[in-house]
């Protein structure tokens, strides 16, 4: 291989690593948005429900606003479904993460079989970034169960 290749081989790998970082970032963000949202959530709940257990009758004006807004909550929570949220987020960096992984992989394979698995690898991103429509609660996702995870295999190419 000349060194022109090589060199192009390289800035290739880097421009691929700088993308999966950069994609990676928001699903951090996103994670811990989520995670806050679906554990004070169901925290703030569970407390709702239990001063509207507590309480004595005399309190039934508190006890009917405590009972609403644990309603409310376990409504609003399950609908925005803050926990697959999470888990997504999660799951999706952790699949750009492990593509950085195994692009700085590349270097350590033989000269003829980078090129090809650079190629891959960008294969691997398009397949990984096309998820980021289906977060879940937005109306575009598929059940856990019907759609690859981002950090699984990869489908055979067609």
């Amino acid at each position: 291989m000349s060194e022109t290749s090589e060199t192009e081989l390289r800035e290739a790998a880097a421009a691929l690593r700088r993308t999966a970082e950069r994609a990676a970032k928001p699903h951090a963000r996103g994670a811990w948005i989520d995670s806050t949202w679906h554990n004070v959530g169901t925290g703030l709940a569970m407390a709702a429900t239990t001063v509207a257990t507590v309480l004595p009758g005399g309190y039934s004006t508190w006890t009917r606003s405590a009972t609403g807004l644990a309603t409310f909550l376990i409504a609003f929570l399950r609908a925005m479904d803050f926990g697959t949220r999470w888990r997504w987020h999660r799951s999706m960096r952790a699949g750009l993460l492990g593509l950085v992984d195994r692009v700085d992989g590349v270097a350590v394979l033989p000269p003829e079989q980078r090129a090809e698995e650079l190629h891959r690898l960008h294969g691997e991103l398009a397949r990984i970034r096309a998820q980021d429509a289906a977060i879940p609660g937005t109306g575009a996702f598929a059940p856990a169960g019907d759609s690859p995870s981002p950090g699984g295999p990869v489908p055979p190419a067609r």
